[in-house]
């Protein structure tokens, strides 16, 4: 799904509930808590961007005096393409929380070369589904079940950002052999760089699901 505008970020003494999670050539991705019925300032976004809402709610976005009304499901994932100064506002009763992946590297002119046997939504298709795919990034959904490990797999180009949408404990295989943990909370956004081959186990209690972002 596509829509032209939305709450993201803002200067910090515009929107005090905007953390920054990482920032870096490649991307910017910044947790936000949206407050019912607190208008934002009119503003614009330059650079495309990935947009996860945690929570389910309403939002209304203004645009030239025209408003578009949204109705976000908790999980859902969007593109949202630089656009037109806008004013954005949670019309519901509870707060709306969003992680946003700010693209700041622009589409590669090769898309990265992908190894079908390697390839995660190939070679995984119980785990993962695409959620949408464009120049700049390619978007999935993982979910591992309670002791289940996943194939092996590899990430190409210029990185990935990872955001839980369950708790998580896992352990992460190297193919040179390293073993990593990983765990984090539900919101909780992580960025690594470059390519990789690995593969997962899910060491908790109950499924694992995640909203991976590969930039190309």
């Amino acid at each position: 799904m596509t829509f032209r505008a939305g709450f993201l970020l803002l200067p910090a003494a515009l929107w005090a509930q905007s953390t920054t999670v990482v920032d870096n050539p490649t991307v910017r991705i910044i947790s936000a808590i949206d407050r019912p019925h607190a208008p934002t300032p009119l503003h614009k976004h330059d650079s495309n961007r990935v947009m996860i809402y945690l929570d389910g709610g309403d939002q209304d976005i203004t645009i030239e005096g025209r408003v578009e009304h949204h109705h976000w499901k908790a999980g859902e994932v969007v593109w949202s393409p630089a656009g037109p100064a806008h004013v954005s506002e949670n019309v519901g009763s509870a707060n709306l929380r969003i992680v946003e992946i700010e693209i700041k590297k622009p589409a590669p002119e090769a898309q990265p070369k992908r190894d079908p046997k390697l390839d995660p939504l190939a070679v995984d298709r119980a785990h993962n589904t695409l959620v949408f795919e464009n120049e700049q990034v390619r978007v999935f959904r993982n979910k591992l079940p309670a002791g289940a490990r996943e194939k092996w797999h590899e990430h190409v180009g210029a990185g990935r950002a990872v955001v839980l949408l369950t708790a998580l404990a896992a352990r992460v295989e190297e193919a040179k052999g390293e073993m990593s943990p990983m765990s984090g909370a539900p919101g909780d956004a992580f960025w690594r760089e470059g390519g990789v081959k690995h593969r997962g186990s899910n060491i908790g209690v109950r499924e694992s699901e995640m909203i991976l972002v590969e930039v190309k």
